[in-house]
């Protein structure tokens, strides 16, 4: 009984020590990866500069497309708006406010 306590620690030190070696491990990967990894962020910034007045005219161009279609579909239900806002002015031309007691 004794050896098996004494098995589980050699065990669980040799798992702790395997493991505290594997978290200096990466963390050496980590401080030599890290300056690659802020030099590629930094690429797809400048990136993002050049690329930002085409999406800029990308944008307005895709907004007045859009606009106009929207508009072409819009301008057959304009008599229909008409009449709708004829027959709201007709009914509320003539209300009278209501009056309390």
């Amino acid at each position: 009984m004794l050896g098996l306590l004494g098995l589980f620690a050699v065990a669980a030190t040799g798992i702790a020590v395997a493991g505290l070696l594997w978290a200096v491990a990466a963390l050496v990967c980590w401080v030599v990866v890290l300056p690659f990894r802020l030099l590629g962020f930094a690429f797809k910034a400048v990136a993002l500069l050049f690329a930002l007045p085409f999406l800029v005219i990308v944008a307005v161009l895709g907004a007045l497309v859009f606009g106009l279609g929207a508009l072409a579909f819009a301008i057959p239900a304009l008599p229909i708006l008409a009449l709708a806002a004829f027959a709201w002015w007709l009914v509320s031309r003539n209300r009278r406010p209501a009056r309390t007691a």
